[in-house]
């Protein structure tokens, strides 16, 4: 008889229990067929990954109720294109290719693409994939060309002085350039043809060559000078500048390192030779005089390159 009742008991107990259990699981039953809940639960997933049926990197499991949950274990990355960030995930080892398509990207014949970790092929976690779209287009310029400058050499102008005698005129050429634009913005530019419009006119300068005159000298020495150059025929302005260049018109003037002497400032060697030659054989290279004449001679010989005074 105990054992009975004990077995009716047990049995009101599990009645009342899976009764229960029925009216909580119905609502959420009826709200979600089987079909749609694991379509619902599929959405979230990659389309490799529900064509794989859920297994493309990331976990899916049933719950009782049997609706399913998706855990996403996929490498996140950002897709940046133009202004427009785009978040995913993609399967560990993904190539840059398939997480441009996985975010739905379409890539045009001159496009660039970067990623912002490493040049290879592949995707990492945490990627910032850019996608640069490059457009191309030509311009046609017109634009100046230099003109070309020639100088001439002019005796009758000091040196250091020059003077235009033809205005340079720019030229024009017709340059057609290949622009690309980077993202709407000018990147590059590269010239593919020139065609001449108009030549430019070549600037000619007049450069002078005329030494500077030298500073007048004292009486003595302007007058000893000038007196040796007319005798000899040479240019009396050159034997200025010359004896002013090379001992400031001091007849003593002595250079210790290289034994020039006098006022035109004579090595021994020189001095020996070309002073017989002029008529002073035996003279001081000291004496002015001499020392004049001798290079008066010499200048109207032709020899006056010995000087490096001019």
């Amino acid at each position: 008889m105990f054992r009975v009742l004990a077995l009716s008991l047990l049995t009101f107990v599990a009645l009342g229990l899976s009764w229960q259990l029925a009216s909580v699981a119905s609502p959420a039953l009826r709200a979600s067929p089987p079909i749609a809940r694991a379509e619902g639960a599929a959405r979230g997933l990659t389309p490799a990954a529900r064509s794989a049926g859920g297994t493309d990197q990331n976990s899916v499991r049933s719950t009782a109720t049997g609706s399913m949950v998706v855990f996403a274990l996929g490498l996140p990355l950002v897709v940046v294109d133009g202004g427009t960030s785009i978040p995913l995930r993609v399967p560990r080892g993904a190539t840059v290719a398939e997480a441009l398509d996985l975010a739905g990207i379409a890539l045009g014949p001159l496009d660039r693409v970067s990623v912002s970790t490493r040049q290879d092929a592949t995707v990492a976690s945490g990627d910032v994939v850019r996608v640069v779209r490059v457009t191309e287009t030509q311009a046609v310029l017109r634009e100046p060309v230099a003109f070309a400058v020639k100088t001439v050499a002019d005796p009758t102008l000091p040196v250091g002085r020059s003077v235009v005698a033809t205005a340079g005129v720019p030229g024009t050429n017709e340059n057609t350039y290949r622009v690309r634009l980077l993202d709407g913005v000018e990147g590059e530019r590269e010239l593919i043809a020139t065609v001449a419009v108009t030549a430019p006119v070549a600037e000619v300068r007049n450069v002078g060559t005329r030494p500077a005159a030298p500073p007048p000298a004292s009486g003595a020495m302007q007058t000893i000078i000038t007196a040796a150059a007319a005798t000899w025929g040479a240019d009396p302005t050159q034997l200025l500048r010359v004896a002013y260049c090379e001992s400031k018109y001091n007849p003593n003037a002595y250079n210790a390192s290289s034994g020039a002497s006098g006022l035109f400032q004579f090595l021994a060697s020189t001095w020996r030779a070309n002073s017989v030659r002029a008529g002073y054989a035996g003279a001081s290279v000291f004496d002015p005089v001499a020392n004049a004449n001798t290079a008066a001679y010499m200048f109207a010989n032709g020899q006056a390159r010995q000087w490096s005074c001019k």
